[in-house]
């Protein structure tokens, strides 16, 4: 498939902390809860990796979630795809609190007979995709214990992996961290381009998801956000 697509000199790219302050204005400004953003962040990576994978419907797709809102937006994705009839497993890292979205979600894709294990265990290399849901823009390298295990099971299956915001590992301003990070086939980053992927060896090819935060609030980068979104709600970024 085709996408739409921007030279990466068009756009312009956002912090962590900017997109973490974007987050927040989304919520107290325009009463945009986190779970709506989520909905949406899944909804476009599940139809990314349909149309990735020339159709999903006679496929093997492995999830990989971690415990944050970035598992959450994989978990989601597992619940799109399935619905598009993909065979679909998830790989998690438990969320500590029972309460939290992505425990929500988990218990969702369970009651939907999909198959919930424990990563790095349930990483399993027959399968003809996987969704990396493991960490998004708030890891910060070095990684604890079980996150290694896991990134390197991921890799070691050789199956092309489609990251979510970054690929798993990396930080996402710096790209430090990236050599020990998730080798990505592409990468669908949400809301806004990062930093560390203009730098990074491992994203693939990169994509950027409109997810429903208003523009206005990138305050001095809405004019080059604006664009992106306006040039499509899923747009590649190219090199000049």
């Amino acid at each position: 498939m085709n996408w739409p697509a921007l030279r990466w000199d068009q756009v312009a790219t956002l912090s962590s902390t900017v997109l973490r302050q974007a987050d927040a204005k989304a919520r107290d400004e325009f009463g945009i809860e986190p779970l709506q953003l989520m909905e949406i962040a899944g909804w476009q990576i599940a139809r990314f990796v349909e149309a990735f994978m020339d159709g999903v419907g006679d496929k093997r797709v492995l999830v990989v979630a971690g415990s944050g809102n970035n598992g959450g937006d994989a978990l989601v994705a597992a619940r799109f795809l399935h619905q598009r009839g993909a065979a679909v497993r998830a790989a998690i890292v438990a969320a500590k609190d029972p309460g939290s979205l992505v425990a929500r979600h988990t218990a969702t894709i369970a009651r939907l007979g999909i198959r919930v294990s424990e990563a790095p265990a349930g990483i399993d290399p027959s399968v003809d995709v996987i969704v990396d849901g493991l960490f998004g823009t708030g890891i910060r390298p070095p990684l604890r214990e079980p996150a290694p295990r896991i990134i390197a099971a991921m890799n070691a299956t050789g199956r092309p992996i489609v990251s979510i915001d970054v690929p798993s590992g990396m930080d996402a301003d710096t790209a430090i961290g990236a050599e020990d990070a998730v080798r990505a086939m592409a990468t669908v980053t949400l809301a806004a381009p990062k930093p560390g992927l203009t730098r990074a060896p491992n994203p693939g090819r990169v994509f950027v998801a409109d997810i429903g935060m208003p523009a206005t609030l990138f305050s001095a980068e809405q004019p080059a956000v604006e664009a992106i979104y306006r040039a499509g709600d899923l747009v590649e970024l190219v090199k000049s």
